[in-house]
């Protein structure tokens, strides 16, 4: 990865952005959503003095004549991005380390059909940071790409960072805890919200029907019905998510619909000093004859630990899938 041009990258995106900010009166991220639409148009498409209009269109040429890949494309507008969240005072908790996007990435490529073009989704796709990162593993374009998120704005730049990088991402506004407008996938990736209620619980849902308001349940519970026979789900999950209240439901319901798969903690080294730990828990859709395998992943640094247990990884799903 050409980390200078990362750099170039996100200062033009940045200066871009700035630019809309202080003469088009935008905030910061509606700003670089607008910057990324002149760059992709090759055109200025707000209206704005002619002076700025120029400086615009020769920031946009400028990238636009640039050779760089997807994945530098992705690093760049996640640093524009974490300076709008910021600017914004959001929340940065909902961007996935990228060190748990390459895992993901890793275990899709393993567990992808091997008979036909791989559908995936991100039901809790926030900006499509995970997902694109996931996709920027891959050998191959999936066939389908489906990002659900009930945030507006937060599709919005989904939209952006997967147009910038060329992926055709089919995009829904609804909440992925009840019924969705999505056909079923083989594949569902996620970051698991940690600790938050959802309110409003879908009628046939199992776990609503006992009083479970947990969201990361919910969402498991519901994302599974999308899920084609023989499909996998893989989700970042809290080291305490199976220590909460209707977890013993919860795994009735797995057991009825799925089965776990995999579960492979994560190391702590990836995540915030005083942050909880996380895992990657994977769930098949068919039943599993064999127990779940159970791993810890080592820290990233040790490159020959990492690879003898992702070549354990491997072998095993060779074996069991």
């Amino acid at each position: 990865m050409r980390h200078d041009v990362i750099e170039k990258l996100y200062d033009t995106l940045d200066e871009m952005a700035m630019l809309l900010v202080e003469h088009a009166n935008l905030r910061y991220l509606d700003a670089l959503t607008a910057a990324s639409a002149n760059i992709m148009a090759a055109d200025v498409l707000q209206e704005v003095d002619t002076e700025i209009e120029i400086k615009l269109f020769a920031l946009a040429k400028e990238l636009n004549e640039m050779e760089f890949n997807s994945e530098e494309v992705r690093k760049a507008l996640q640093l524009a991005l974490l300076k709008g969240l910021k600017s914004d005072n959001l929340s940065l908790d909902g961007m996935t380390p990228d060190g748990v996007a390459v895992l993901i990435g890793f275990l899709v490529d393993k567990l992808k059909p091997e008979s036909s073009g791989l559908k995936i989704a991100d039901f809790m796709v926030g900006t499509g940071n995970l997902l694109t990162a996931v996709l920027n593993t891959l050998k191959e374009t999936p066939a389908a790409i489906y990002g659900v998120d009930s945030d507006y704005k937060a599709l919005e730049l989904a939209k952006m960072l997967a147009d910038m990088q060329d992926y055709e991402v089919q995009l829904y506004q609804q909440s992925s805890a009840r019924a969705m407008n999505v056909p079923p996938v083989d594949v569902i990736i996620g970051d698991l919200p940690t600790g938050r209620k959802e309110e409003f619980v879908h009628e046939d849902s199992v776990l609503g029907a006992v009083g479970c308001h947990y969201l990361p349940y919910l969402l498991v519970e519901n994302h599974l019905n999308y899920l084609n026979e023989e499909g996998y789900a893989i989700y970042v999950i809290g080291n305490d998510f199976f220590s909460q209240e209707y977890a013993a439901k919860l795994h009735e319901v797995i057991q009825k619909k799925a089965g776990v798969f995999m579960l492979l903690q994560l190391p702590e080294a990836m995540f915030k000093q005083g942050e909880s730990g996380k895992s990657l828990l994977v769930l098949r859709k068919q039943s599993i004859a064999s127990e779940a395998f159970v791993a810890l992943i080592p820290d990233f640094n040790n490159k020959e630990k990492v690879q003898t247990t992702l070549t354990k990884v491997e072998d095993w799903i060779k074996l069991n899938r």
